[in-house]
């Protein structure tokens, strides 16, 4: 097939940009900000796991205060209040894992639905 073709043939699965009525485009450039700063914290932990080297703690650090930034940016374009999600998470979580984390409770899920 020649590369004209497809890209004719592919484009028309493309989905059409839904900017910015149905989601802020503040709040995706949070999104994809987050996916690769995990993809550079993954790749810290890569090197340590794989290459046998020390991990490196400072830009692990480094890494997590990206994506807390971005997820911060994803807070202020929804409106959102990052307390509120802190708490709803350790709500699920208590849900999910009553006491503590256990492999029974990891595999029945509580809160599947």
């Amino acid at each position: 097939m020649k590369i004209e073709k497809y890209i004719k043939e592919s484009s028309r699965t493309m989905s059409p940009q839904f900017f910015p009525d149905k989601l802020p485009i503040e709040a995706f450039h949070g999104i994809i900000g987050i996916a690769g700063e995990a993809g550079e914290l993954l790749d810290a932990a890569k090197k340590a796991v794989f290459y046998g080297i020390e991990p490196d703690i400072e830009n692990i650090h480094e890494e997590l205060g990206d994506i807390f930034w971005y997820i911060m940016a994803v807070c202020r374009a929804m409106n959102f209040d990052p307390e509120d999600i802190m708490e709803e998470n350790i709500n699920k979580l208590k849900k999910r894992y009553p006491n503590q984390w256990t492999q029974e409770d990891a595999v029945e899920r509580k809160d599947k639905k």
